[in-house]
C-alpha cells in the first residue's frame, strides 16, 4: 500500500498496460462488441452501391407468391423459371431453395394405382391395353415434376444447388467410405497446410436430392456463421465434411462463372483460397472478411412471377450471374449485416461480389505487432509523459493521439481494406488519461489546508442549492457570508430574478440593495430595485397577486418586467378564469413544453381549516388524474403549490371547447357528433375503469383540437369544484347537465357521467338542452321527474337509433342507462357504422 499511494501513476500506467495485453489475447464482450461497431461503421463508408455489377437477383417475393400460388410451388414452375432464364444465357445459376425431399404429387399415385388395378384386371394384353398403358406413362411423365426440374437442370448446365450445414465438434478422422461422384466433384482441392486444418467441419450435412444433385453444375452451402454480437460480417468459404473440402454458394458459382477446374480449385489453409488467377484472402481461422457492395438495393433484383411470366427482357441475364432466392419473411432468415438486415441471396450476392472485384477486408500480421506496440507505447505515455507535462499539453496529446488513431484506422480500412484494431488502445488511452488526471486532481486536493469552519466556496454551494431547491430565503442568508466578487454578483442578481419570478418583490429589491452596496453601477440594479419598491407601495399584494380569483391578471399582476414561475413552470399569459381559479399558458423550460397551468386558490372560498382539508384532495385527485393515459383525456403532468396557490399543468391544448357548437346555425355535422360522443365516452369509460368520475361532463369542458381529435378536460378538478359549490349549500351556475342523483346529493359514479354525456348528446344535435327551468328549483325538478322532448321536434334529421341512444343514456333511473360509458360508444360507433355504409351506397346508386 505505501508504494501504490508513493507511485499511483506508476501503478496506473503498469496496470492498464498489463491488462491490456492480456485482453488483446483473451477478449472480452464488452469491447469486442465496440471493436464490431466501429468495424460496421466503418464498412459503411467503404460500401459501392453505385458501382456496376454482373450478379442479378430472382427473388421469390410476395409479388410473386401471388401470382404463382404459396410455397412450395410444383417443381414444374422452378423448372420453368430455369428454362426462361437459360434462354438469356447466363455464366451460372445459383437456386438456393433446399429440394431435399421427392415432391409428392397425387396425381402420380393415383397414376400407380390405377396402372396396377389396370394389369391386375387383365386388360393390360392387347393393343388396346398397350395403348392405354402408354398413355398413362406419358401422363406420368407430364406430372413428374421432380424429372422435369431435373431435366431443366441438365439443360442449363450451370446450375448450383445449395447444402446447409450444422456446425458442429467433429472428433476423429473420416470414415472412410466411398462418397458418390457427383458430390466429390464438388470438393476443393487441399494445398499445403502448415498450421494444421483449421476450419469449420460437420458431420450434418442436408443434401438436395440425388437426381438433383447428378443433373445439377456444381453445389455450395449456404450457412452464415455470424460474429458474437450476432451480425454476419465473414464469408465461410467451405466446410470440411468427411475428409472433403465442400465449398460454399458464393465460391462454387465464382468457380463455375470463371470456368475454374477442381485441380485449380486450391485451399491453402490460413492464407488463401485459390479459384484460378483469383485469389480469396483467408483469416487464421479460415474465414473471409469481405466489402459489402450495399444494402437491399445494391444488386438488380426481378420478381420470379415476371420471369415466369415473361414480363421480363431475358437479355437481363446475358453473361450475368444469377441467384433465386427467397425475400419472403418466413420463408427465409433475414441476417443482420454492417449494411442492415439482408435476404440470404443479397448476403451471397456481396460475397461473389466482393470475389469478383477483391474487395477484401484483410488484417495482415502486421496489424498486430502494430497493436500490441501501441499498447506498450500508450502504458509508457501514461507513466512518463502525461505527468510531467501541463494539464494543456497533455490534453493535447491525448487528443491527438485519439484523432489519429481515429483517422489511421478509418483511412486504411476505407482506402485499403486493412482492419487495424485500435478500439483497444484507444479504450486504454481513455481510460489512463482520466485515471491519472484523477489522481493528480485527488493529489492537489489533499494537498491542500483543509478550511476550519464554514469556507466561502461552502457557503456559496450550500446557497446555490438552496436556491436551485426554490428554498430563496435561505440561499441569501448563505450568499451573504461569501466574499463579494464578480461572480458572487452575478449569483445574486440571479437570486433577485427568481425572487421576481416568484413576485416576492420587496425580498428581490432586498437583494439588489445588498449588490448596490458593494457595486451601485453593476448592471441595472439600480433601476430595477427603484421599480420593486414602487411596485410595492402601489401594489395591493395578497391573494389576488399569485392567482388568487380577486386579481383580473392573477399572477402576472406586479410591477417586474421578469416572467413569473410556477414551481419550475415559466407563466406566459393569461388564458381565461373560471369559478374555481385562473388558467395560464406556462412554458417548461428543462425540456421547453408548453403546458396550460390551472391555479386554485382555496383561501378565496373556504375557512382556513376547510381550505387545507380541500387543497389535500386538490392533490389526491390530480394524482388520481394523472394516471389517466388515453388520447381523448387532457394529459396532467405536474401539480404543486407557489404561496398558499395551488396549481396543476397540463397538456396544453390548442383549439375549442364544444360550447362554441351548441346553439342552432352553429351545429356540428351529425356523423362527426357521434364520432366525437363516442370517442368521450371511451375516455369516460377508460377513467370510470380506473375508479375516476368526472362529475362534470359538458361541452365546455370537451376540447375539440384543430387535428380533429376531441379531448376531455378537468378530470380531478370537477370534484373539488363541486365541493367547493356546495360548501355553503348553494349550487353556483345552472346544473343543466346534473344527473338525478347528483342533484338528490347521493353518491355518484361512471352511470352520472353517462347522463351528463347524454344531455350534452342531446344538445350538440339540437342546440337546445333537454331540461330547462325557470328557475334552478324547477330546472332540477324536470332532472329528476320529467321525461326529456323527443329530440326530433328540434332536429328531425336525427336518426331513431339515435334518439334510442339519447333516451337510454338519459334514464332517470341510473339502473336503467347504459351501465358502463363505453356500452355506449359501442352504440355509437356501431351507428356511425350503418351511417357510412348506408351513405357509400347510395353514392353507388346512379
Amino acid at each position: 500500500m505505501g508504494l501504490l499511494k508513493k507511485h499511483p501513476v506508476l501503478f496506473l500506467g503498469v496496470g492498464l498496460t498489463v491488462l491490456f495485453l492480456i485482453l488483446g489475447v483473451l477478449r472480452i464482450g464488452i469491447l469486442d462488441r465496440l471493436d464490431y461497431s466501429v468495424y460496421d461503421l466503418m464498412m459503411n463508408m467503404r460500401t459501392d452501391s453505385k458501382s456496376a455489377s454482373d450478379i442479378v437477383l430472382v427473388n421469390i417475393d410476395e409479388t410473386s407468391l401471388t401470382s404463382l400460388g404459396r410455397w412450395p410451388w410444383p417443381r414444374s414452375v422452378i423448372a420453368r423459371g430455369l428454362h426462361k432464364i437459360k434462354a438469356g444465357e447466363p455464366k451460372a445459376v445459383g437456386l438456393t431453395a433446399i429440394l431435399a425431399e421427392p415432391e409428392q404429387n397425387a396425381g402420380l399415385l393415383e397414376l400407380n394405382v390405377l396402372e396396377k388395378a389396370f394389369t391386375q384386371a387383365g386388360l393390360a394384353s392387347g393393343s388396346n391395353g398397350a395403348a392405354f398403358l402408354k398413355a398413362m406413362n406419358d401422363a406420368r411423365l407430364r406430372l413428374d415434376n421432380d424429372k422435369l426440374l431435373s431435366e431443366a437442370l441438365v439443360s442449363a448446365g450451370n446450375v448450383v444447388l445449395p447444402l446447409y450445414f450444422t456446425r458442429m465438434q467433429v472428433r476423429g478422422e473420416p470414415s472412410g467410405k466411398t462418397h458418390p461422384g457427383w458430390l466429390v466433384n464438388q470438393a476443393l482441392t487441399e494445398g499445403v497446410a502448415e498450421g494444421g486444418d483449421n476450419w469449420e467441419k460437420s458431420e450434418k450435412v442436408i443434401f438436395p436430392l440425388a437426381s438433383f444433385a447428378q443433373a445439377s453444375k456444381g453445389m455450395g452451402h449456404i450457412t452464415l456463421i455470424p460474429d458474437p454480437d450476432g451480425v454476419a460480417r465473414t464469408e465461410t468459404p467451405f466446410f470440411e465434411y468427411d475428409g472433403l473440402l465442400l465449398p460454399s454458394f458464393a465460391v462454387k458459382l465464382a468457380q463455375i462463372s470463371l470456368n475454374v477446374s477442381k485441380e485449380k480449385a486450391l485451399v491453402n489453409q490460413g492464407e488463401s483460397l485459390s479459384l484460378g488467377s483469383l485469389s480469396v484472402p483467408l483469416d487464421p481461422d479460415s474465414q473471409v472478411y469481405f466489402s459489402f457492395k450495399g444494402g437491399a438495393e445494391a444488386f438488380e433484383s426481378v420478381p420470379f412471377s415476371d420471369v415466369v411470366n415473361d414480363k421480363i427482357q431475358l437479355s437481363t441475364f446475358k453473361d450475368k450471374i444469377v441467384i433465386i432466392a427467397f425475400s419472403v419473411p418466413g420463408l427465409a432468415d433475414f441476417p443482420s449485416t454492417p449494411v442492415g438486415k439482408l435476404t440470404h441471396g443479397e448476403y451471397m450476392a456481396n460475397a461473389l461480389w466482393a470475389m469478383q472485384n477483391g474487395k477484401f477486408i484483410a488484417q495482415p500480421g502486421w496489424t498486430g505487432i502494430f497493436k500490441l506496440l501501441l499498447t506498450i507505447i500508450i502504458g509508457l505515455l501514461i507513466i512518463f509523459v502525461f505527468p510531467k507535462v501541463k494539464a494543456g499539453a497533455a490534453a493535447g496529446i491525448f487528443g491527438g493521439l485519439l484523432a489519429a488513431l481515429a483517422i489511421f484506422s478509418v483511412v486504411m480500412f476505407v482506402s485499403q481494406g486493412v482492419w487495424v484494431r485500435v478500439t483497444y488502445p484507444i479504450v486504454q488511452l481513455v481510460i489512463g488519461y482520466i485515471g491519472l488526471t484523477s489522481i493528480q486532481y485527488l493529489l492537489t486536493q489533499t494537498g491542500k489546508e483543509k478550511a476550519e469552519g464554514e469556507s466561502a466556496e461552502v457557503n456559496r454551494m450550500l446557497g446555490v442549492s438552496f436556491q436551485n431547491q426554490g428554498m430563496l430565503d435561505m440561499a441569501f442568508e448563505k450568499f451573504q457570508r461569501v466574499p463579494m466578487d464578480d461572480g458572487m454578483k452575478k449569483l445574486l442578481y440571479n437570486l433577485a430574478l427568481d425572487y421576481e419570478r416568484k413576485r416576492q418583490l420587496n425580498k428581490a429589491a432586498s437583494v439588489y440593495e445588498y449588490i448596490e452596496e458593494f457595486d451601485p453601477k453593476y448592471k441595472d440594479v439600480a433601476i430595477r430595485k427603484t421599480k420593486l419598491m414602487q411596485a410595492s407601495e402601489t401594489m395591493i399584494f395578497g391573494q389576488g397577486m399569485l392567482g388568487g380569483t380577486k386579481s383580473d391578471q392573477g399572477i402576472l399582476t406586479g410591477g417586474s418586467d421578469t416572467k413569473p414561475t410556477l414551481g419550475r413552470y415559466e407563466v406566459v399569459k393569461m388564458l381565461g378564469k373560471g369559478a374555481m381559479g385562473v388558467v395560464y399558458l406556462g412554458q417548461d423550460p428543462r425540456i421547453n413544453r408548453t403546458v396550460a397551468i390551472k391555479t386554485v386558490r382555496f383561501s378565496d372560498d373556504f375557512p382556513p381549516d376547510e381550505a387545507e382539508s380541500m387543497k389535500k384532495n386538490f392533490f389526491r385527485e390530480a394524482e388520481s388524474a394523472g394516471t389517466l393515459t388515453h388520447p381523448n383525456i387532457v394529459t396532467i403532468y405536474d401539480a404543486g403549490e407557489e404561496q398558499d396557490l395551488a396549481y396543476i399543468a397540463m397538456e396544453f391544448l390548442e383549439g375549442d371547447d364544444l360550447d362554441k357548437h351548441i346553439k342552432p346555425g352553429s351545429l356540428l355535422p351529425m356523423r362527426k357528433v357521434i364520432e366525437y360522443v363516442a370517442d368521450v365516452a371511451d375516455a369516460l369509460g377508460y377513467a370510470h375503469e380506473k375508479g375516476i368520475v368526472h362529475r362534470d361532463v359538458k361541452p365546455a369542458n370537451m376540447m375539440l383540437l384543430k387535428s380533429g381529435v376531441v379531448k376531455v378536460t378537468d378530470f380531478g378538478i370537477a370534484r373539488i369544484s363541486a365541493s367547493s359549490q356546495t360548501a355553503t349549500g348553494v349550487i353556483k351556475g345552472t346544473p343543466f347537465y346534473m344527473s338525478p342523483e347528483q342533484i338528490a346529493g347521493e353518491k355518484v359514479d361512471g352511470r352520472s357521467d353517462i347522463f351528463s354525456l347524454g344531455v350534452m348528446l342531446y344538445q350538440l344535435l339540437t342546440g337546445e338542452l333537454p331540461f330547462r327551468g325557470d328557475s334552478v328549483a324547477a330546472l332540477m325538478h324536470q332532472i329528476m321527474n320529467v321525461k326529456h322532448p323527443d329530440p326530433r321536434t328540434y332536429n328531425d334529421k336525427i336518426y331513431k337509433p339515435l334518439v334510442g341512444i339519447i333516451d337510454k343514456a338519459l334514464e332517470k333511473n341510473r339502473d336503467e342507462r347504459y351501465q358502463k360509458a363505453g356500452q355506449m360508444a359501442a352504440h355509437l360507433r356501431e351507428l356511425g357504422k350503418k351511417i357510412d355504409q348506408a351513405s357509400a351506397a347510395q353514392k353507388k346508386t346512379p
